[in-house]
């Protein structure tokens, strides 16, 4: 009998192409490739089937594909992540609540299932995987955190943390991360995680992959330029103007910028040089790392940054601020410059 997987997360494409939570979209393709019936409980409302995708609109899922059911969330979740659009609406903060409760509601409905996978330790593992079901049954429990969210669990008071932890322990849960460095942190807030816990990278799809030239030749770059590329979100934590200040240091470098945010009217003033591009679609970001020379970041707030890992994949040097495990990375990988 195949498995029946719950997969819950706060971010996941809404669209063909879309960069959002493309990282669950991988997880969730390879439960379908094992043969699994699978049901995505996401934010978004009407979205409706999507051929050549692996999804489909709610109800009963179809063989071979991820039956997605979109749960509306005020507005609360999306580009350039949730803690920036809570902090530009904090009204949003009760789209987030009628989330968690419509997923709940949704997942009861939709069950039972032989496994659930929740991406993001808040408010996917809490308060929604932990609290919709009731007592602990024969089903296994598989939590995820990817970054800011272990960054905001370890950041709640001890207290409550210790509940959430127990909480998880009685259910007999299994917490992967995806960096030594989230690991550390949660062992550090609560050391009897450590039993639980794992580290493991979440999935690296690249599909058709660009050369240089070819990538360059789409984008309208010339060949002989010299591309330095920073993708990110534009939010503080990010800090692409120390990035940008540093290139502009650097002659005869052109600087790109793929990403939006809060922070973006704010860069494009002080670096009107800087081309930006914005949000595109996932494609599109892939073949501008492809065509660049060298990705920089110099976020200070990373565990194992996915673009940092694209970038490799694609043969592109990386200059990037040591955090997270970039460090190890470099000891590694001569293509990986991390500066302390």
């Amino acid at each position: 009998m195949s498995e029946r997987v719950a997969v819950i997360t706060s971010s996941y494409p809404r669209e063909p192409g879309d960069a959002a939570g493309h990282f669950v979209a991988s997880e969730v393709r390879r439960w379908l490739e094992q043969g699994a019936e699978v049901h995505v409980f996401a934010p978004g409302v009407g979205q409706g089937e999507r051929d050549g995708d692996t999804l489909a609109s709610s109800g009963k899922a179809a063989r071979g594909e991820a039956c997605v059911h979109w749960v509306a969330d005020g507005g609360a979740f999306g580009w350039p992540g949730a803690l920036a659009r809570l902090r530009e609406r904090p009204l949003r903060a009760v789209g987030a609540a009628a989330f968690t409760l419509g997923v709940r509601r949704t997942l009861r409905s939709v069950g039972p299932f032989t496994r659930v996978q929740a991406h993001f330790l808040v408010p996917c593992a809490w308060p929604i995987a932990t609290t919709a079901f009731g007592p602990a049954r024969e089903m296994a429990f598989e939590l995820v955190g990817h970054g800011s969210d272990v960054r905001l669990f370890c950041g709640l008071p001890s207290a409550l943390r210790g509940h959430i932890a127990r909480a998880w322990l009685r259910r007999g849960a299994h917490l992967r991360v995806t960096s030594e460095e989230l690991a550390a942190r949660l062992r550090a807030a609560n050391p009897e995680l450590s039993e639980v816990l794992w580290v493991k990278p979440s999935p690296l799809e690249l599909g058709a992959v660009l050369s240089r030239r070819e990538a360059r030749a789409s984008l309208g770059i010339a060949a002989n330029a010299r591309v330095a590329l920073v993708v990110s979100r534009l939010v503080p934590e990010k800090r692409v103007a120390v990035a940008l200040r540093a290139l502009s240091l650097v002659d005869g470098v052109s600087a790109i910028v793929v990403g939006d945010g809060p922070e973006s009217s704010a860069l494009r003033t002080e670096f009107p040089s800087v081309r930006f591009v914005g949000h595109v679609a996932r494609p599109t970001a892939l073949a501008y790392i492809a065509a660049a020379d060298v990705l920089v970041s110099a976020s200070r707030d990373e565990g194992a940054p996915s673009v940092v890992r694209e970038a490799r994949a694609l043969g592109v040097a990386v200059v990037a601020v040591a955090a997270g495990d970039l460090a190890e990375w470099a000891n590694s990988d001569p293509g990986i410059f991390a500066i302390r």
